[in-house]
């Protein structure tokens, strides 16, 4: 069996944040409504107990939860073996609370055991940046750069190396072959390549630790990668979502 596990999650009037065990699975503001499927076995490091959160904001602008603020999330749990998706079981469904006027937020944690048939080698085995006397965000704004230099500057095989642990984690947990596995790291560069430069960090970011202090990365006030691509002839923008560790006996960050 190759379990493959989705969360279902509908979003409504908040700006929200999901983490399976404490590493951001999507950040967005919604002025409205949402509802969609995301997989997650890209975060679930082996089997075991996992650990699911989900906070709403008030939404980008305002400084209130909205009344009808909410945010309902569940897993659903189907098989790959065949190659296709054969669904399984589904988790318990929950709901945030009624926002209370006095809270700024609406939040819920839960958690769920998976079986998966893999272990990554992924942040479990960094050091926690909070213990350490480093200074986290100097090093990240030149570790950003580094990546902005490397795209702008058409380095892509290099990128791609840097890129390439994560990618590669990514593949495993998502029971990828080899040419699916390549492929996902070529849209990335491909979309680089076509007419995208990575923008200069802007004044406005922060550092946001996750994994239990183990994972550091640059975020905008939107709760957004910093990481931007911009083609300007089509006028649109692309996110790069983008997470720093620094392994047990290194001293230096690497995408993960």
């Amino acid at each position: 069996m190759k379990p493959y596990y989705e969360i279902d999650f509908s979003a409504v009037m908040c700006s929200f944040q999901i983490k399976i065990n404490d590493v951001e699975l999507i950040s967005l503001s919604i002025e409205g409504q949402t509802r969609s499927d995301f997989p997650v076995n890209h975060l679930i490091l082996e089997s075991g107990k996992q650990t699911i959160e989900v906070k709403g904001l008030p939404m980008s602008g305002h400084t209130e939860m909205h009344d009808d603020s909410y945010i309902r999330y569940r897993v659903n749990v189907y098989d790959m073996s065949s190659g296709e998706y054969a669904f399984v079981k589904q988790f318990d469904e929950y709901f945030t609370k009624k926002p209370d006027k006095n809270i700024p937020f609406i939040g819920h944690t839960s958690t769920f055991n998976a079986d998966v048939p893999y272990k990554l080698d992924a942040w479990q085995n960094g050091i926690n940046l909070k213990d350490t006397k480093i200074d986290i965000k100097e090093k990240l704004i030149r570790k950003y750069k580094e990546v902005i230099n490397l795209i702008n500057g058409g380095n892509y095989d290099s990128f791609v190396t840097q890129y390439q642990k994560r990618e590669g984690n990514n593949a495993l947990a998502m029971y990828l072959n080899k040419n699916q596995a390549e492929s996902r790291i070529g849209g990335v560069v491909s979309d680089i390549k076509n007419g995208y430069r990575a923008q200069n960090l802007p004044d406005d970011i922060y550092v946001e630790y996750s994994a239990y202090g183990k994972l550091a990365a640059l975020k905008c006030t939107d709760m957004m990668s910093a990481l931007r691509l911009e083609n300007p002839e089509e006028e649109d923008e692309l996110v790069l979502p983008i997470t720093f560790y620094i392994p047990e006996g290194k001293d230096e960050f690497e995408i993960i």
